[in-house]
């Protein structure tokens, strides 16, 4: 007998659904007839506050049309961070109260993409220069090939392995003994992006947006599958899961890797 499975599907994902460009049962016979329950997280969320329109009405009608997917897929499955244990928990929530939560901590979301933006793309181009890399071939490698291939630069990290560089930076940040794996999660993205591995394609959203992309891949780990249309999202998260021997299978919405 086959065991009911779960799945988190990443927003590009919703956003197909709610265009009509795929079919939630479409999705689930492509990736496996054993799912029976969807998640979403507060990344979903955070995303839909960069929705724009003409005008407010508008705004609100696209809102409230996303709030109205997310539950139509998940039922309202959703998966919180509980603090200050850090323990993701599972509970029932409408996404507008969700999304009102986050709206109402809006000062917070902009120290996140103001953090996310420290790092400019011509320093992070001659970060990867003075490492040596060559960007034609980093994305041939699998997740551990990547890893490995980090650490074997560690004489131009200060001595330090990819897991050392991790524990290091937490360790300097003033609330690192308080940070849970999630944001491990956000710092392995955006190494990874640093040395070139699927970088994103640069714009002023970019930076910020890797932290959404980094929450989905965190809230992911909870489930069986992980179903994203973005390659580089996927590249990113085979490697954390890699790191931390996580065994959520990653997939696009037509089931493949």
């Amino acid at each position: 007998m086959e065991q009911n499975k779960t799945a988190y599907l990443d927003n590009n994902v919703i956003v197909d659904i709610e265009q009509e460009h795929l079919r939630k049962e479409d999705l689930i016979i492509n990736v496996d007839s054993n799912i029976t329950d969807f998640f979403y997280s507060s990344a979903h969320l955070q995303e839909a506050t960069e929705m724009s329109a003409n005008t407010q009405e508008e705004l609100r009608s696209r809102l409230e049309k996303r709030f109205t997917t997310i539950s139509s897929i998940t039922h309202d499955n959703y998966l919180y961070t509980k603090l200050p244990t850090h323990e993701i928990i599972i509970q029932k929530e409408k996404p507008s109260t969700v999304y009102d939560t986050i709206n109402f901590s809006s000062f917070g979301v902009s120290s996140m993409k103001g953090f996310m933006s420290i790092v400019s793309n011509s320093q992070k181009q001659h970060f990867r220069n003075q490492l040596g890399i060559d960007p034609k071939r980093i994305n041939n490698y699998s997740p551990s090939e990547i890893i490995e291939h980090i650490n074997s630069k560690s004489d131009l990290m200060g001595g330090y392995s990819f897991i050392g560089m991790l524990k290091k930076a937490l360790e300097l940040h003033p609330q690192g003994a308080e940070m849970g794996i999630g944001n491990n999660f956000a710092a392995i993205f955006e190494f990874l992006d640093l040395v070139g591995y699927w970088k994103d394609k640069f714009n002023e959203k970019s930076n910020y947006a890797r932290l959404w992309d980094s929450n989905h891949a965190y809230y992911s780990s909870q489930c069986d599958y992980f179903v994203s249309d973005d390659k580089r999202t996927r590249n990113k998260a085979k490697v954390v899961f890699e790191f931390y021997g996580i065994e959520t299978k990653i997939v696009s919405s037509k089931g493949t890797e």
